[in-house]
């Protein structure tokens, strides 16, 4: 079945947010490259339905589609991905990844007018709670990555007085989540109690080097609720995956463009930009090293303040089936939050996959 055998006939469609900034022809949307080699034909109605969405125009007979071009260089440089994958297939904790469970894309994808996630959408989604003077903080966000553990940055726990985790979020100001559009609602979201935090012994703050943690909960969370869901991790082949010319999905509750943090869980696409171009970014400030990935770049999307700890993910194959893989943690960016041409900083999972492992405990 070729792409074009997917598309409906539509008239024309102008690209806006958050579909696109631009009318392309499918080949040349990496985002929709990636979907299409890692789907397997038959095509899913998933898919199909994703296709449709982003549908714009035909250049012939092929299709164009909505896409996200990136305004900035994006190159290619070897020292990007060289001797970052490290092998963790036999790693003896290995099986304490749900491989099974993990990543699973909604099968009820809808686009979304601005940047506002759907309910589901993303259920591995953690919200971190801080003692503060005056009661409770909800601060950075992180990712569950099995029923014990949740992935975030350094930078989030180190010397923080920690409370509990919030697993299965939506919207921090309803008690009950539901898109009355839809019907769909969530089950209420999960508090649970931090039984320790792992912050990699090499971390440096003032250079945000090693920014990865762990958070170990005190009890063990509930796959059965749909809004709370592990995020599958890069291991095998998908270790491997060059990212130069990718986009990335990202999400929080971070700062808007408004100065405020959301109260709703938002999303936005990036592309992923090389080490070479984010050093000349950065070169007064830090240092960008291969642990690093670069991504954004672009004028009002990019993660920002409340955002830290949180993932950039892409879409991969696991099992024959479309997932969602975490890439990178949110690390830092620049000053003024999605500022053009300076792209934000993420640690890069893949360099850590093996310290992660190290550092898990059976349940």
């Amino acid at each position: 079945i070729t792409c074009d055998q997917l598309i409906q006939f539509s008239a024309k469609k102008k690209c806006a947010p958050p579909l696109g900034d631009s009318c392309v022809e499918i080949r040349q949307c990496q985002f929709f490259v990636d979907l299409l080699k890692n789907s397997p034909v038959p095509r899913s109605r998933q898919v199909i339905r994703i296709i449709r969405a982003h549908h714009c125009d035909f250049e012939g007979n092929s299709p164009k589609v909505c896409c996200f071009m990136p305004k900035i260089q994006v190159t290619q440089s070897a020292s990007d991905t060289e001797g970052l994958s490290n092998d963790v297939t036999y790693h003896k904790n290995i099986n304490l990844l749900p491989v099974g469970k993990c990543g699973y894309i909604n099968n009820d994808f809808r686009i979304t007018n601005g940047y506002k996630t759907l309910i589901l959408e993303f259920p591995w989604m953690a919200l971190i709670a801080y003692k503060g003077k005056g009661g409770i903080d909800l601060g950075c966000g992180g990712t569950l990555i099995n029923e014990r553990y949740v992935l975030t940055a350094a930078h989030c726990i180190r010397n923080l007085e920690l409370d509990f985790v919030r697993l299965g979020e939506h919207n921090i100001e309803t008690e009950h989540d539901c898109n009355f559009m839809t019907g769909v609602c969530a089950p209420p979201p999960q508090d649970i109690k931090v039984e320790k935090v792992i912050v990699h012994s090499e971390y440096l703050p003032k250079s945000y080097k090693n920014d990865i943690a762990l958070i170990r909960l005190a009890n063990k969370t509930n796959f059965e609720q749909a809004n709370i869901q592990p995020l599958c991790l890069p291991v095998g082949n998908n270790a491997k995956l060059n990212l130069q010319r990718k986009f990335a999905i990202i999400s929080g509750w971070g700062v808007t463009e408004n100065g405020f943090k959301s109260l709703e869980l938002l999303k936005s696409h990036i592309p992923i930009i090389s080490n070479n171009e984010c050093k000349q970014v950065y070169e007064e400030h830090s240092t960008i090293g291969p642990e690093q990935i670069c991504a954004g770049g672009f004028r009002g999307r990019d993660s920002c303040g409340g955002d830290s700890g949180g993932p950039l993910i892409l879409v991969g194959r696991i099992k024959g089936t479309v997932r969602y893989i975490q890439y990178g943690i949110v690390s830092y960016g620049p000053k003024h939050c999605g500022t053009e041409g300076q792209p934000g900083v993420y640690t890069r999972v893949t360099h850590y996959m093996k310290w992660i492992l190290d550092n898990l405990e059976p349940s």
